[in-house]
């Protein structure tokens, strides 16, 4: 997160920070799907390439005003097999039009009404259209995880196939070849087909979200996340995309879960049930910043939307076995996550915010975290932490969260040596005191990281001293 040094440089003014009344979630526009008929009339089977569609006219209106969520959802209950598969035929084969479609159904439905709408249909109805519009049924909220990965996975496989044979031929579109380098990385994050990055995690991979429309957007969980006792959802900062990030986010995911299971055994060994089981949610699902829009928070506001959305989607999905749940937001997704959880939207039972350029509300009681459970931490080498370019620092005394001990030392449970977390990109790296505090917040442990509570005026750290931070000091995690 460039913002803080990039002002101090004369590049940027700083933004004008909005109330907590004045803020609002930005949904991305809806677009028609490729291939739509825009002057298609309703009640009339639409054509392409000479089929007709009678039985899922009402999916094919994405871009109408009349366009009915609940009409399309009851249209995929209801039509035949071979009706579906027809539908799933005029879709093109790279996601672009499962993007649109899906985007309009979450604009319309909330995730609890779809995931009674998948509960109600029989495993057949399920089956059909999970292998016929999988980039539909893997990215809507309320469908149960393993469902959404199986078609995720199935998308995965249809779009790279697709850009990769439109490359070099007189149907490449501009684009494609970095489309494609993106589709792989997903890839290599699922199978760890990478040559530079170790694969971190012991546990399975789960693509539960894949956006195939660039500059991509994706969420890959390590863990179950439909029987997870305790989740946490990793939401990452600017610089970061599919392309370039989702390998590293995804081992860092895994690593936190690692830690986050060797504590859960460590603190139930002996007691009463069992161990509790944990989950990891590598988030990239909205589009981080890069050098040329960081300065405001538009992304941010888009981003904010998008993680409700999700957390809703887990709520929903898991509404007769409620998980406990953290997000860990680092850098500018720490401000995108005082946006979603100021919005009333939603909430969380604990909150991590490292190293942040800001909050949009003052208070940590003004977001919508359970118990007050707020942390914050800020490297004493960090120079976006303490900048306060969009907002109350939330290392400070004055915000009212826990700010945590980052220098290291011995463990005070196990003994041994913790690493300090100093640097902008510390705070997840494994071995450190950082790492540890985050395993035990993830787990409801709160109580046993070394930290303090600020008071009004004392108690929180000085602001560090801020410097010019070069791209390469951010884009890497090292």
């Amino acid at each position: 997160m460039l913002s803080a040094s990039v002002h101090l440089a004369g590049v940027a003014d700083a933004p004008t920070v909005p109330s907590a009344t004045d803020v609002t979630l930005d949904r991305p526009a809806t677009g028609p799907l490729v291939g739509a008929s825009p002057g298609h009339v309703p009640g009339v089977a639409p054509v392409r390439d000479g089929r007709a569609v009678p039985e899922l006219d009402g999916c094919r209106e994405v871009e109408a005003t009349a366009f009915s969520a609940e009409a399309c959802l009851d249209q995929l209950a209801r039509a035949s097999s071979a009706g579906v598969e027809r539908f799933a035929d005029t879709l093109d084969a790279d996601g672009d039009d499962a993007t649109a479609l899906t985007a309009a159904l979450g604009e319309q439905v909330a995730p609890e009404v779809t995931a009674a709408w998948w509960s109600g249909l029989d495993d057949g109805r399920q089956a059909v259209l999970a292998r016929s519009v999988p980039g539909v049924v893997g990215n809507l909220e309320g469908v149960p995880y393993s469902v959404r990965d199986t078609a995720n996975r199935q998308l995965l496989r249809y779009a790279t196939v697709a850009v990769s044979q439109r490359i070099g031929s007189v149907d490449e579109e501009p684009g494609d070849a970095r489309r494609l380098a993106m589709l792989q990385q997903v890839r290599a994050t699922l199978d760890g087909a990478t040559n530079d990055v170790p694969f971190a995690g012991a546990a399975d991979r789960h693509l539960v979200a894949l956006d195939t429309v660039l500059p991509g957007r994706a969420a890959v969980t390590v863990g179950d996340l439909d029987t997870a006792d305790d989740v946490s959802v990793l939401v990452p900062g600017m610089l970061f995309t599919v392309s370039d990030q989702l390998v590293d986010w995804t081992n860092t995911a895994g690593a936190l879960h690692d830690e986050q299971a060797t504590w859960a055994t460590l603190l139930g060994r002996g007691g009463p049930g069992p161990v509790p089981t944990v989950a990891v949610v590598a988030w990239m699902g909205y589009q981080t910043p890069d050098l040329t829009n960081f300065y405001d928070l538009g992304l941010a506001r888009q981003g904010a939307s998008h993680l409700v959305d999700a957390l809703d989607g887990l709520d929903a999905a898991r509404a007769d076995d409620e998980p406990r749940v953290s997000v860990m937001a680092h850098s500018y997704g720490s401000t995108t996550a005082t946006i979603a959880l100021s919005s009333g939207r939603v909430s969380v039972d604990s909150l991590v915010l490292l190293g942040s350029p800001g909050s949009v509300v003052s208070d940590a009681g003004e977001l919508a975290v359970r118990g007050h459970d707020v942390y914050a931490a800020a490297g004493s080498f960090d120079p976006v932490a303490g900048s306060g370019f969009f907002g109350a620092d939330p290392a400070t005394g004055a915000f009212g969260a826990v700010v945590l001990h980052l220098s290291g030392g011995a463990d005070a449970v196990t003994g041994h040596a913790l690493a300090s977390a100093l640097g902008h990109n510390d705070y997840f790296r494994a071995g450190t005191e950082s790492m540890r505090s985050l395993a035990l917040i993830g787990l409801g442990h709160g109580a046993l990281v070394d930290g303090r509570t600020g008071q009004p005026g004392e108690g929180g750290p000085e602001a560090p001293a801020l410097t010019l931070v070069r791209p390469q000091d951010v884009y890497f995690r090292d």
